[in-house]
């Protein structure tokens, strides 16, 4: 295995550091046993793609030979199964919590548990235990791309759930959190099992927008709400 392959496993790893280093120093947060949760929780959400991936390699044996079945592949075995398991990480692990009252702390948690899971999961796409068994070509510009799209994944899930928490019913809401986040994470794989590179950059173009928005839409809504 290449080592920039190798390298690419670091991108998580990496990114989690330095958003704890950025807390910590904006504000003086003194214990990370949260932050430290979620990321051991989002790792473990990875057992529920290896699942979805299995059966489905028992049905078909990795055999994408229609649109309809790469669609299904990409939008629910892939997609769905993960970011199925963030939000119930997040729901369930996190949503009680009494910080826990705004967007933006929805969205703190969720990047954790995301990057928690992406640093799993680029580890089993690189080696062939989930995905499709033909690599992409752009296997390794994938992998350090992964991330930074859960980044994203993880900003979208986080503040619609933060929205959730604020209202008597979060139904709307937290439905919406699944929606958005299994879309644009199918999206975004879809941009490589098609090997469509104009698809890619301007999914990634609105991947940042998107991220941009919601952050300062958050940090508004906190800054009002105080």
């Amino acid at each position: 295995m290449a080592i920039s392959t190798f390298l690419s496993f670091a991108v998580s790893p990496v990114v989690i550091f330095l958003l704890i280093a950025y807390l910590k120093f904006k504000f003086s947060i003194k214990s990370l046993q949260n932050i430290i949760n979620a990321v051991i929780w989002g790792a473990l959400g990875v057992v529920l793609l290896v699942i979805a991936n299995y059966l489905i390699d028992l049905q078909w044996n990795d055999n994408l030979r229609n649109m309809r079945r790469m669609a299904f592949f990409v939008f629910i075995i892939t997609a769905f199964s993960s970011e199925i398991a963030k939000f119930a990480a997040l729901r369930f692990g996190f949503f009680r919590l009494k910080s826990f009252q705004s967007p933006l702390v929805g969205i703190i948690y969720a990047v954790f548990i995301s990057m928690g899971f992406s640093a799993v999961a680029v580890v089993l796409y690189s080696y062939g235990i989930v995905g499709t068994a033909t690599k992409f070509n752009d296997m390794t510009l994938f992998l350090y791309t992964f991330p930074l799209a859960g980044f994203t994944l993880g900003c979208m899930m986080g503040f619609f759930v933060g929205m959730g928490r604020q209202r008597k019913s979060g139904f709307i809401d937290n439905s919406t959190a699944i929606f958005a986040s299994t879309f644009f994470h199918g999206l975004f794989y879809f941009c490589f099992i098609t090997q469509d590179k104009r698809l890619l950059i301007f999914t990634g173009i609105g991947f940042f927008i998107i991220t941009i928005a919601l952050i300062l839409k958050a940090i508004s809504l906190s800054s009002e709400k105080k």
